[in-house]
């Protein structure tokens, strides 16, 4: 049996040789949801909808939804490759926080869909977070991101 000084030495060594492999599922789970928007396997029609309903001149509503889908294949695809991940991350975090304040204002839905909302907005604070630790997270080469 290891001692726990050498199980934390055995897992330290497992991790470091392991790094590059979950570094890139990570970028590649952060990305999926935009790159699924993006290319619209997932259904944008609730969000358009929400734009007009927030005030959007509804002329508008199609250059924004193209604008953002845009954003979400090409700043997706360079987080998933690596490609300038940071500005990637930064990029994407740009778009989310007004479409979640914008899309799952739950402080202001109706009771029933509340809970809901909360969930979505929640949903999306936690992708935030994971864009804002790839944007600024330590020890990554600065030159090739």
């Amino acid at each position: 049996m290891r001692s726990a000084l050498g199980g934390e030495r055995w897992l330290a060594r497992e991790a470091t040789a392991m790094a590059p492999f979950a570094v890139f599922a990570a970028r590649f789970c952060i990305a999926l949801i935009f790159l699924a928007n993006g290319l619209g396997i997932v259904d944008q029609t609730r969000a358009a909808s929400e734009l007009a309903a927030h005030g959007m001149p509804e002329a508008l509503v199609p250059a924004f939804m193209l604008g953002g889908r845009a954003l979400q294949i090409a700043a997706g695809a360079a987080l998933v490759i690596g490609f300038h991940e940071r500005l990637a991350a930064l990029a994407l975090a740009a778009f989310l926080v007004p479409a979640t304040l914008v899309a799952h204002d739950f402080w202001a839905s109706p009771e029933a869909e509340r809970g809901a909302q909360l969930v979505n907005f929640l949903k999306n604070t936690a992708m935030l977070g994971g864009l804002l630790f790839v944007a600024f997270r330590p020890g990554t080469r600065r030159a090739s991101s």
